[in-house]
């Protein structure tokens, strides 16, 4: 059998080599099979020299994240109204409300104009001296102002209300002067504050502001730096 063997498939000599076309088929298809055993899937080469990588078994299916934020409209002028509390030195929180309005110059900086129009209330020298003593009259109570203030934004970023919904946003600070009427006295103000805006549409827009009126004052028949502090909410639309 081993010699019927040889005899078929290989040469007798001093190395075997296949003679017949039947064994070197066998061996050109055992060869095939031993390669097909190894599959593609399982091996992975590396890129600095072919040696064997990790075994990628999962692929991470990742779907980005579409978010919807409103935008500044091309616009550079915006016009509005406000409204909030006003802390009048000597005379207490009182209603407060104003129109602004405003031009960006550039992407940071910006001019903002604003009035606001007050009434005081009583000092607390007049309310523990009952109807007797009134230091002002009526017309005289009548608090109003008007400022030009340069703004810069310092912090531009978004808030997010949903996880597919953002608004464009940015703090700010400002600053100025202006004049404010009031006990029957016009004083020159320099006024200081911070804002936070909101982007609610590419032409509406939320403030949310704090101010300082800042001006010497004699109504109280002593002259004295007041300090007025100031917090409104308002809106303003782009055009």
């Amino acid at each position: 059998m081993e010699n019927w063997f040889k005899r078929l498939f290989l040469k007798p000599g001093k190395h075997f080599r296949p003679t017949s076309l039947v064994g070197r088929t066998l061996i050109v298809m055992s060869v095939f099979w031993t390669v097909a055993a190894v599959s593609d899937d399982d091996i992975k080469t590396s890129d600095d020299g072919g040696k064997p990588g990790a075994v990628q078994v999962i692929k991470p299916e990742v779907k980005p994240r579409v978010v919807t934020e409103a935008e500044i409209d091309d616009e550079f002028f915006e016009v509005g109204v406000y409204g909030g509390i006003l802390t009048i030195d000597n005379f207490g929180n009182e209603p407060v409300f104003g129109i602004d309005a405003a031009f960006h110059a550039t992407e940071d900086f910006f001019l903002q104009f604003n009035y606001g129009s007050s009434s005081a209330g009583l000092t607390s020298f007049e309310e523990l001296s009952g109807q007797n003593v009134r230091l002002l009259s009526n017309s005289e109570r009548d608090y109003t102002y008007y400022d030009l203030l340069v703004g810069y934004n310092i912090f531009p970023g978004e808030v997010f209300v949903t996880s597919k919904l953002s608004f464009n946003s940015a703090f700010y600070l400002v600053g100025g002067v202006g004049n404010t009427k009031f006990g029957g006295e016009e004083n020159f103000t320099t006024t200081l504050g911070t804002g936070f805006r909101i982007v609610l549409r590419d032409w509406l827009t939320c403030h949310i502001d704090y101010r300082d009126h800042i001006f010497n004052s004699d109504v109280l028949e002593q002259n004295q730096t007041t300090h007025n502090i100031e917090m409104t909410v308002g809106v303003t639309l782009f055009f």
